[in-house]
Parts: structure tokens; sequence; C-alpha cells
């Protein structure tokens, strides 16, 4: 009974965190394709743009709204995600900062060390 619950936890915590960087991909992939369009017409690379939210939530349709220059700074770490206030999930994540609009979070992946 305690290994299939164990792994029945792990599973869905497995689920939680590639929803997480499922949205991050998506974010970064819009990221890039503005880049590329500004560079073709010689625009400034960076400018306010509406993110996904990066929660665990894969219904999430929420947004943030950012500088590409602010996204692209707080995700200088691969464990680094955006989230909408209220959408933190202190079981797979610590906050490292909270601003007005969203919510710096560093995932922990809890059960890493046990295999």
């Amino acid at each position: 009974m305690y290994d299939k619950t164990t792994r029945a936890l792990r599973n869905s915590i497995d689920k939680r965190v590639l929803n997480e960087f499922g949205s991050k991909i998506l974010n970064e992939e819009r990221l890039d394709k503005v880049f590329e369009s500004r560079k073709s017409s010689r625009l400034s690379p960076h400018s306010d743009m509406s993110f996904h939210c990066e929660c665990d939530d894969k219904a999430c349709n929420e947004t943030i709204m950012m500088s590409t220059e602010e996204y692209q700074r707080v995700h200088r770490k691969t464990k680094h995600f955006v989230v909408v206030p209220g959408h933190v999930q202190l079981d797979i994540e610590e906050v490292v900062a909270a601003f007005n609009n969203f919510v710096l979070v560093e995932k922990f992946f809890p059960h890493a060390a046990h295999g």
C-alpha cells in the first residue's frame, strides 16, 4: 500500500512539474518569435508582453504582463518560474520574490532525493 501511494504521489508531482515546464517553454517560444520579429524590423528587442502563468494547473489561462527583459532576468535559473499571485504551490516550490503582478518561485522537486 505504501509503495503504491508513494508512487502515485510522485507521479502526480511529476505531472504538475511537467505542466509548469510546458508553460515555460511556450513563453520562451513566444519570446523568441518576438525577438526575431523585432530584429528583422530593427526595433528594440525589449517590449512589454503578456506571458502565461507558469503554475502547475494545466487549465490555467491567466497571464502576467512584464517586459521581455524582466522575463529573461527572472528566468536566469532553470528552476525559476513566474506565477500569478495565489498560484504558488508550497509543496513543490518556494517563493524567491513577490512583485505586484507575479511571484517568482523556485522548484525544489521534493522526491528527487528518494530515487
